[in-house]
């Protein structure tokens, strides 16, 4: 095997891989798979979780051949040469398969002409024992990068991956699918998000569970406005975009809980100014007692909002009217959480009585809802 590959093309592949290769590990978790063929280089590593491909086409071939090295000790050689930029940097890198080693060669020149030539040597592994991820087939669906981030970052603290295996499709996110929407939905069993955006993919029913590691994943690899192109098979799913494609592990066999019957149940409402609403739990960041589940005491009496816990109380008159009358403990932590994720100047606070939930909602387009239960009252 004996290639070389622009540094620009082969920095961005070492960031990659560090989302899905095991940092330090020495093992097969820890190794990058490396293949050269006629039409270009392939590169591949599988964590036994999430799994990752690239191809490249920005190389040149000598000769074919395939190897696996350790990705720990490739990635800070090849970041402490910076892509040619016209006058200094190092254009490419040299690949070069022996018997027991691939060796990588590099040239650099620096600012005042000077030029340095680096060479590293790494041991040869057997490529066979990185497993290959199965080769993506066809798209299920498309869906935008914009739109998943925007998602996972509205549900993503509402999931606890270490959730107990009795509830293990709480592990993961759910997306349902129906002509009008797509539902994104995370859940610990205490708390719950749903956020939803207007269906633009070409799937119209159904849902699945993707476990944490590939959300976490995904989410690291993506940039803006990319289309991702799904390909669900079994308990795997994989997205493609352009010569990259990361897979993981579904969540199967395991129901997701029907929870949107949940958040229609509620016989009261009111609609707070988000800031004013933050402004009532902030000063209660620092004295939230973990031990008591970051308990908070949230009340309504006619035109007067109360929160409080056994070291703080904060008291603002709202214009609320019907002479609502309520009271509900609920964990302050997650209360925070609900509210910080919602981008709209108003929210509208949803409730019934102390032991039903507590339902948070977008004011304006009501497309992002968050569900707490609350705690049993002292």
């Amino acid at each position: 095997m004996d290639f070389t590959i622009g540094t620009e093309e082969l920095h961005r592949i070492v960031k990659l891989f560090g989302v899905t290769v095991r940092a330090n590990a020495l093992d097969n978790t820890g190794r990058i798979l490396i293949e050269a063929t006629d039409k270009g280089v392939e590169f591949v590593a599988n964590n036994n979780s999430t799994a990752m491909t690239y191809f490249s086409y920005d190389s040149k071939i000598k000769s074919t051949g395939v190897t696996s090295i350790t990705y720990s000790k490739i990635k800070s050689f090849v970041s402490s040469f910076a892509p040619w930029d016209g006058t200094a940097g190092s254009k490419n890198f040299r690949f070069k398969k022996a018997e027991k080693t691939t060796s990588i060669f590099v040239d650099n020149t620096y600012e005042n002409g000077k030029v340095s030539k680096g060479k590293l040597r790494l041991t040869n592994y057997n490529p066979a024992l990185v497993t290959r991820p199965e080769p993506f087939g066809t798209a299920n669906f498309t869906l935008n990068s914009t739109i998943f981030r925007l998602a996972t970052n509205k549900v993503l603290y509402a999931i606890n991956p270490n959730t107990d295996a009795a509830i293990a499709a709480l592990q993961g996110m759910n997306v349902s699918f129906d002509d009008d929407h797509i539902y994104f939905a995370g859940s610990d069993g205490c708390v719950l998000s749903e956020f939803r955006v207007k269906n633009t993919s070409d799937r119209s029913d159904g849902n699945l569970t993707l476990g944490y590691d590939f959300i976490m994943g995904l989410r690291r690899l993506l940039n803006d406005d990319m289309q991702l192109l799904w390909e669900i098979k079994g308990n795997r799913v994989s997205v493609r975009s352009e010569n990259l494609t990361f897979s993981g592990r579904l969540i199967i066999g395991h129901e997701y809980p029907d929870y949107q019957q949940v958040l229609t149940k509620f016989t009261d409402h009111v609609n707070l100014n988000k800031d004013v609403l933050m402004g009532f739990l902030t000063p209660f960041l620092d004295v939230l007692d973990p031990d008591d589940n970051y308990r908070l005491t949230f009340e309504i009496k006619d035109k007067l909002v109360r929160v409080s816990n056994d070291q703080a109380d904060v008291e603002v008159e709202q214009d609320i009217t019907g002479g609502l009358d309520f009271i509900i403990d609920v964990n302050g932590k997650l209360m925070m959480q609900s509210v910080e994720t919602i981008k709209d100047d108003h929210v509208l606070m949803k409730f019934s009585n102390d032991s039903s939930p507590i339902i948070f909602d977008s004011s304006t387009f009501e497309d992002q809802k968050s569900l707490i239960t609350p705690l049993t009252r002292r």
